[in-house]
């Protein structure tokens, strides 16, 4: 349960570039962070009373922040380059690096995603 919520918040608290070199080119990086977070997210259910409230919290936030940029409007924030220049992305590292902290997770590396990428031919 927790491994899988781990790796997406450490991969969440990386720095844009490295956050950037987790993914296969082919796929929409900034959404396979999410996607990778939502799944932790996932894994957590029925686990809920493992974690204290202050972890929950730091969960929560990161998770409400990334919600916040859903929908068409935000479809400028999950590019590349919005990972490398816009301040919300810094703003969900912080509050990544925040979670880790609480729960004591190391961030000096961060494993690839145990997810399988097949590119879509044309």
């Amino acid at each position: 349960m927790r491994n899988q919520l781990q790796r997406a918040v450490i991969a969440l608290a990386q720095p844009a570039a490295i956050q950037l070199s987790l993914f296969p080119d082919f796929v929409c990086k900034a959404d396979e962070l999410a996607l990778d977070f939502e799944s932790g997210l996932d894994a957590l259910v029925g686990y809920e009373h493992e974690i204290s409230a202050e972890q929950r919290a730091a969960i929560e936030a990161l998770d409400q922040l990334l919600f916040s940029m859903s929908g068409e409007k935000y479809a400028y924030f999950w590019t590349d380059e919005a990972v490398l220049t816009d301040p919300t992305w810094e703003a969900i590292r912080a509050l990544a690096r925040s979670a880790a902290l609480i729960f004591s997770w190391d961030l000096s590396h961060v494993s690839p995603s145990d997810s399988v990428y097949v590119p879509g031919g044309k």
